[in-house]
């Protein structure tokens, strides 16, 4: 380790080729010549991601922030800097409970969707199911609880499941309206992905808000263990019935993959038109997917008021 005292919290360091945040550090003997460094990732290799360095054992290098250079802005009217500090002021959590609806994004509004973003704000962990008819604007509605709960710094890690059909409308949507990026991932190019990250690198922590088909996710199998070991701050699930169960749930896939990743997000949003088949059965895996206490039948074979 090179010459420096203990690394304090808050410092920024270099460690085996990333950058990272120190959040805690330990003695690692009794002499308190070794410091075991707990921290969390900054760069976007590492973003998110928690670690402990041994300094016995690791070489770490404090980032010193006097060896910043100023980059002089030369774009037409200072457009990249202006897009920097909107950038970092996004980052600064909201701190009221109302929605700001005001350049929310390219929409107009109703007040049943207004409504669903305040129930969202209102909720310690938002887990709602949207079953609007069709058109009435399911999406947008996702939009502005998602716009919200990022702007609070809780939607920083976003999954969206959706049919391989409605894919690129969904992205488009959330886009061209609010201005929300999603990564579009399938199975080649989670391969390629693997390719070119550390082999112990999970690849679903790469990039922070990704959408993928149901149908590429949901052989649970085939990335199980790297779905364990992720959490979201949201998932959005479009077309929800879809992952209900059919009459042997645990042979279908996708609602295996839904019940998974409902355990793995602080958050819910589930989307459909058709919330109920006429059956108890997938209704009640339906709303068990939002709150596994809500329906205490193990078959989901509830009694209707």
């Amino acid at each position: 380790m090179p010459n420096m005292g203990a690394p304090t919290p808050g410092m920024r360091v270099l460690c085996r080729d990333a950058e990272w945040l120190v959040t805690r550090v330990d003695p690692s003997d009794h002499n308190h010549q070794n410091y075991a460094v707990h921290c969390v990732g900054a760069d976007d290799l590492v973003r998110g991601h928690e670690a402990i360095f041994l300094t016995q054992l690791d070489t770490i290098e404090p980032v010193d922030p006097r060896n910043t250079q100023l980059v002089q802005d030369q774009s037409s009217g200072y457009r990249m800097a202006k897009l920097f500090l909107e950038a970092q002021l996004r980052q600064m959590p909201a701190t009221g409970v109302e929605p700001d609806l005001e350049g929310m994004g390219v929409f107009k509004p109703m007040k049943f969707q207004i409504q669903t973003v305040e129930w969202a704000l209102r909720q310690l962990r938002p887990r709602l199911l949207l079953a609007d008819a069709v058109g009435l604007g399911k999406t947008i509605q996702v939009g502005m609880v998602l716009s919200e709960l990022m702007r609070r710094g809780r939607a920083n890690r976003v999954l969206v499941l959706a049919k391989k059909s409605m894919l690129t409308q969904f992205q488009s949507e959330l886009w061209n309206r609010f201005g929300f990026p999603l990564v579009r991932l399938d199975s080649a190019g989670i391969a390629k992905l693997r390719l070119r990250i550390p082999a112990n690198k999970n690849p679903f922590e790469v990039y922070q808000r990704v959408i993928i088909s149901i149908d590429t996710l949901k052989n649970v199998g085939s990335y199980r263990h790297f779905l364990e070991n992720t959490r979201w701050d949201c998932v959005v699930i479009d077309e929800a019935h879809n992952v209900a169960g059919a009459s042997v749930p645990e042979r279908h896939l996708a609602y295996r993959l839904a019940r998974l990743l409902s355990r793995r997000t602080d958050s819910i949003l589930l989307t459909t038109a058709t919330p109920h088949n006429g059956k108890r059965e997938t209704f009640g895996r339906l709303i068990s997917l939002l709150d596994p206490s809500a329906i205490p039948d193990p078959d989901f074979r509830y009694r209707q008021r």
